[in-house]
C-alpha cells in the first residue's frame, strides 16, 4: 500500500466515525426540519468526500458503495425522500460496509456488495421519481417567484408541505434607512412559528424602499404575528394552495459483507496541529534546559546544585515523554461504542431482536495499535451475544424476561492490563448441547466433560452449535478469532455462564503503554504501584492487626469486617519482610463489573510498610517477563527516575480468595 492510500484510509476511518455520530443525531432530530436538513447536508458532504478520494486512488469497493449512498443522500437533502427507520437502518448498514472495507475485516462467506448497492439504487430511483412532484409546486407559484427558486428550494418547500405546513408568500417593502433592522425583526418574528424557505426580489418598490418576497412555511400565521409584522412596513401575506404528496419507500435489509483487498496499512493516529506545536515548543525548551544543566554542571563544584539540576531535568524528560505517549492513546470508549452501535445494532435488527446496549468504560485511553487489535475480537463477541446469547422476543416473554435484551460492555484498567467484559442477560450456554455437538463433530469422546472443558470447546476453530447457517453465525467462525487474537496479544479470554441468566466473556490483555494514576506503597526495599481507582482508603494497623498470606488478620473498616492480608505474604516475600514492619493497610476493592455486572463488590485489606503518596505514572507492560512475578502486571516510571512494580489487584484478590 502506498502512502496516499494509507493516509486516505486514516482519514476515511475518521469520517466513518463522524458518520456514525451524525446518524445517531439524525435519528433523534429527524422530525425537526431545519436540524434534519443541516445533518443530512453534512452527511452528504462526508460521503461525497469518501467517494471522491476513493475513486482517485482506485479503491473500487469504497467508491461504488459511497456513490450509491451519496445518490440516496442527495434525494434526502433535496427533500425527495422521507427519513424513517428503514432509511436510517440502510444508512447505518452502508456506513458499516464502508468501515469493513476500510479495515479489511475478515468476514464469512463471499465478499459481495452488490445486494447493498442494488438496494441503494432502488431507493435513489424512488427519490428521483419524487423530484417530478416539484414541477407541480413550481406551476402553483407566481411565475417570477418560480423562476427565482432553485430545485433545492422547491424540494424544501415540498418537504414542508408533506410534514403538514402551509406555504405563504410574504410580500414586504421597507424604507431603505430601516431595511436592515426591519428585515431582521421580520425574520425573527416569522422564525418563531415557521421557516423562511427562500427570499426573492419584490414585484415593485417605491423609490425610497427595498421590496422582496419570502416563500414561507408554517402551520398557521396567527393574527398576532400578522399584526406585529404589518407594523414593520408594507406587508402582504397570501397563502398558496398545494396538495401534499407522499413518498413510499421499500424496506431495506441488512448489508452484505465486504472488504477491500489491499495490503495492511501502517497503524496511525491523528494529532491536532495545536498539540504538535506545543510539543515542538517543549522540545525546544527541553534542549535549552539540557544545555543550561550541562553548563551549570561544568561551572559548579557544588554537587547539591548539580544534583538538583539533574533532578529537574529528569522530571522535564519524564513529562515530555508522557506528552508523547498521550499522542499514541485513543479513548477506549470510541472502540466500544463503534462495535456496540454498529455491529451490535445491525446484528440485532437482522435477527429481529430488541437489544439495549450499555457501555461502562470511563475515561480509559489505550495505545492505538491495541485499540485496533481488540476491535475485531469485540465485534465477534458482540455478534455472538446477539446471535447466540440473547433470546428472541417470543422466547424472552415465555421465560418471564423483559422483551428487550441487555448487552453490557464494561472495561477497567488494572495497572499494566486492561479488562473488558461483554455480558448478556440471555439464555446462557447450553453445556449439554456443546458436549453433544463436540461428540457429533468428533472433537470429544463419549466421556463426560467438565464445565471448563465444555466452555473451552466453544473457542475451537470450526466449532458451532448452530443448526442453521446465517450471515451472522453457524459457520464456526468467531470465538476462535477472539481466542487467537488474545493469545497473540499476550492476553486471555475467560467465559462465565449461568443457564437462563446470561453469559459473560472477559478478555484481559497487557497494554504496552498507559498513563495511570497510582498509589505508591513500600514493602521492604521495593516500591509498588496500585491503580488509585482500586483503592478505597487506608487503615492504620496496631500490633494485633497483622496480616499474613492466610486470613488470620481482620480489620473493622467503616463498620465492615474486612479480611487482612500481608502484601509480602501474597508476593511470597514474607521471609524478607517482618510482619511487624507492616504498619498500614490499603483497602482494595474489586470492580462490580469484574464478571460483567452480576457479581458483588469485594473489599480486602493489604498490609504494607508505608504509603509513599500518589502519582500519575507511565506504565509499561512486562510482556512475557511478567510471568516471573505473580501479582505484578507492569512497571511504572516515576518522576524521579525510579521504577515501581505495578500490582495486579485482580490477581492479588484471587490469591487472597484462594
Amino acid at each position: 500500500m502506498d502512502e496516499a492510500q494509507g493516509q486516505f484510509i486514516a482519514d476515511a476511518q475518521e469520517i466513518v466515525e463522524k458518520l456514525d455520530r451524525d446518524l445517531d443525531q439524525l435519528r433523534v432530530v429527524r422530525f425537526h426540519g431545519p436540524r434534519r436538513r443541516e445533518l443530512a447536508a453534512r452527511i452528504f458532504r462526508r460521503v461525497h468526500t469518501l467517494k471522491g478520494s476513493a475513486a482517485s486512488l482506485g479503491l473500487e469497493a469504497v467508491r461504488d458503495v459511497s456513490h450509491e449512498f451519496e445518490s440516496v443522500l442527495d434525494s434526502v437533502r433535496l427533500g425527495r425522500l422521507i427519513i424513517d427507520d428503514s432509511l436510517l437502518n440502510l444508512f447505518e448498514e452502508a456506513t458499516n460496509v464502508i468501515a469493513q472495507a476500510l479495515s479489511r475485516e475478515p468476514t464469512s462467506g463471499e465478499v459481495n456488495a452488490k445486494a447493498l448497492i442494488a438496494r441503494l439504487q432502488a431507493i435513489a430511483s424512488t427519490g428521483a421519481s419524487q423530484g417530478k412532484i416539484a414541477g407541480t409546486l413550481r406551476a402553483t407559484l407566481p411565475p417570477d417567484v418560480a423562476r427565482s427558486l432553485s430545485e433545492y428550494d422547491l424540494q424544501h418547500a415540498r418537504e414542508a408541505v408533506r410534514e403538514g405546513a402551509r406555504l405563504f408568500i410574504v410580500s414586504a417593502g421597507f424604507a431603505i434607512e430601516d431595511f436592515d433592522q426591519n428585515f431582521r425583526e421580520l425574520s425573527k418574528l416569522l422564525g418563531q412559528i415557521g421557516e423562511v424557505i427562500a427570499t426573492v426580489p419584490g414585484e415593485f418598490a417605491a423609490a425610497d424602499e427595498i421590496s422582496f418576497r419570502l416563500l414561507y412555511a408554517a402551520e398557521v400565521i396567527s393574527e398576532e404575528i400578522a399584526r406585529r409584522a404589518v407594523k414593520l412596513g408594507r406587508i402582504e401575506i397570501s397563502e398558496l394552495k398545494i396538495e401534499p404528496a407522499s413518498t413510499r419507500q421499500r424496506e431495506p435489509t441488512a448489508a452484505d459483507s465486504l472488504r477491500m483487498t489491499s495490503d495492511e496499512p501502517a497503524a496511525s493516529v491523528r494529532v491536532e496541529l495545536g498539540e504538535l506545536d506545543r510539543i515542538i515548543t517543549d522540545a525546544g525548551e527541553l534542549f535549552r534546559d539540557t544545555t543550561n544543566a550541562l553548563s551549570a554542571a561544568r561551572a559548579s563544584d557544588n554537587q547539591e546544585v548539580v544534583a538538583a539540576a539533574a533532578t529537574r531535568l529528569r522530571r522535564r524528560f519524564v513529562e515530555f515523554e508522557e506528552r508523547l505517549i498521550k499522542l499514541r492513546l485513543v479513548p477506549l470508549a470510541e472502540t466500544l461504542e463503534r462495535v456496540a452501535t454498529r455491529a451490535g445494532r445491525i446484528a440485532a435488527r437482522q435477527l429481529r431482536k430488541e437489544v439495549e446496549f450499555e457501555i461502562v468504560v470511563g475515561d480509559i485511553a489505550i495505545d492505538k495499535p491495541l485499540a485496533d487489535a481488540i476491535a475485531e475480537p469485540l465485534l465477534h463477541l458482540v455478534r455472538n451475544a446477539v446471535s447466540h446469547g440473547l433470546e428472541s422476543p417470543e422466547e424472552r416473554t415465555a421465560a418471564g424476561k423483559n422483551v428487550i435484551g441487555k448487552l453490557r460492555l464494561a472495561a477497567f484498567s488494572e495497572g499494566g492490563r486492561i479488562h473488558i467484559a461483554v455480558n448478556d442477560d440471555g439464555r446462557g450456554i447450553d453445556l449439554a448441547r456443546v458436549a453433544s455437538a463436540a461428540r457429533e463433530q468428533g472433537i470429544a469422546g463419549h466421556d463426560s466433560l467438565t464445565m471448563d472443558q465444555c466452555l473451552r470447546l466453544i473457542f475451537r476453530p470450526g466449532f458451532s452449535t448452530a443448526t442453521e447457517v446465517s450471515n451472522l453465525s453457524g459457520r464456526g467462525i468467531g470465538l476462535d478469532v477472539v481466542d487467537r487474537a488474545m493469545e497473540q496479544a499476550g492476553g486471555e479470554v475467560r467465559v462465565q455462564t449461568e443457564p437462563g441468566k446470561g453469559t459473560t466473556f472477559l478478555i484481559s490483555l497487557p497494554v504496552a503503554l498507559a498513563l495511570v494514576r497510582c498509589v505508591l506503597v513500600r514493602s521492604g526495599e521495593q516500591l509498588y504501584a496500585i491503580a488509585s481507582a482500586r483503592v478505597a482508603g487506608q487503615y492504620s494497623l496496631d500490633g494485633d492487626e497483622r496480616g499474613d498470606k492466610g486470613s488470620a488478620g481482620a480489620i473493622d473498616w467503616k463498620g465492615e469486617q474486612l479480611p487482612l492480608f500481608s502484601l509480602a505474604g501474597l508476593l511470597d516475600r514474607s521471609a524478607e519482610i517482618g510482619a511487624a514492619n507492616e504498619r498500614v493497610a490499603i483497602i482494595l476493592e474489586t470492580k462490580p463489573y469484574r464478571d460483567g455486572g452480576s457479581g458483588s463488590q469485594m473489599r480486602i485489606g493489604i498490609a504494607v510498610e508505608r504509603i509513599e503518596g500518589k502519582q500519575e505514572t507511565l506504565v509499561r507492560s512486562l510482556g512475557r517477563h511478567g510471568a516471573r512475578w505473580p501479582g505484578v502486571s507492569g512497571a511504572a516510571e516515576l518522576a524521579d527516575g525510579s521504577v515501581a512494580l505495578v500490582l495486579d489487584v485482580e490477581e492479588l484478590i484471587e490469591a487472597a480468595e484462594s
